[in-house]
């Protein structure tokens, strides 16, 4: 469970844990007789005291004909909003009264709000909000959003700038985990809050460093995945292989993803490699 709840908030974020592989987080992509494209490996959500950009990417986004992301975030903002609403019930129905109560009461800490203002302000969010809100308090002072920058990097050099998912594909992953199971991750996060910090603030600071082995280390010694994470990484790398190799027979492409997508045998890497391309870590 552990596992699993610190899977589902990192990709809440557009980040994950690598599978360590080669120690970077830039790729270059080659294919016989194409372009050069680059791969990058994201973290949505990072204190700006590690924020860390340099010109070598800025250079590689304005050379490139496309920039590929997950989604293309600024574009989908206005219906996020509404694909995180539920159509009936309330956010609380998947918890017993006890729990309910626990849930509320922590939300409210949380935000320095009265009980009855967290249960009015979340009861239409989709129950998955709360754990989202739970990794967003888990950084304090100024935020930066990576694969928003690049967003925004991109179309201030006039570069077009796609999706390999919408906003509707990867909110629906949440929908398909059972409301049992759901609820016992957030339980999980409300009874346990500091163990989860501490692996965010680990996972933050070996993205920085670039330490994959690290990141794997901290994934790989938690508890069982479950049955989710097919769908929130693995079935997802091998959608995104025929799009990405598609884009790449005519253009020069930046993909940037989150980094839990690089490494391991179904990651984007390996991935890419067994479609015929020859994908080398770049320093930067």
């Amino acid at each position: 469970k552990n596992k699993m709840k610190l899977l589902i908030g990192i990709f809440l974020f557009l980040s994950g844990l690598v599978f360590g592989q080669n120690n970077s987080l830039l790729y270059q992509i080659k294919g016989p007789g194409k372009k050069v494209s680059y791969l990058f490996g994201t973290i949505h959500m990072i204190p700006d005291s590690l924020y860390y950009f340099p010109g070598k990417l800025d250079k590689l986004i304005a050379k490139s004909d496309e920039v590929v992301l997950e989604i293309a975030q600024l574009a989908d903002q206005g219906s996020m909003m509404e694909l995180m609403t539920l159509k009936s019930g309330s956010c609380f129905d998947i918890f017993t009264g006890e729990q309910k109560d626990s849930v509320i009461n922590w939300g409210a800490t949380l935000l320095g709000v009265k009980p009855e203002q967290f249960e009015k302000a979340f009861e239409k969010r989709k129950p998955f909000t709360l754990l989202q809100l739970s990794f967003q308090k888990m950084i304090t002072g100024k935020i930066r959003m990576v694969d928003m920058e690049i967003e925004s990097r991109a179309q201030s050099d006039h570069i077009p700038v796609s999706g390999l998912e919408t906003v509707e594909y990867q909110l629906a992953i949440f929908d398909k985990i059972p409301a049992s199971e759901m609820a016992a991750f957030i339980m999980e996060t409300v009874r346990h809050p500091d163990e989860g910090e501490e692996n965010f603030r680990k996972m933050v600071a070996f993205y920085h460093q670039q330490d994959l082995e690290s990141l794997a280390k901290l994934i790989l010694e938690s508890d069982e995945l479950g049955s989710s994470a097919e769908e929130l990484l693995d079935k997802r790398n091998h959608n995104w292989i025929p799009q990405m190799t598609e884009r790449m027979k005519t253009k020069s492409c930046f993909f940037a993803v989150g980094a839990g997508h690089l490494g391991g045998p179904n990651g984007v890497i390996d991935l890419l490699r067994k479609a015929g391309y020859e994908v080398t870590p770049v320093r930067y």
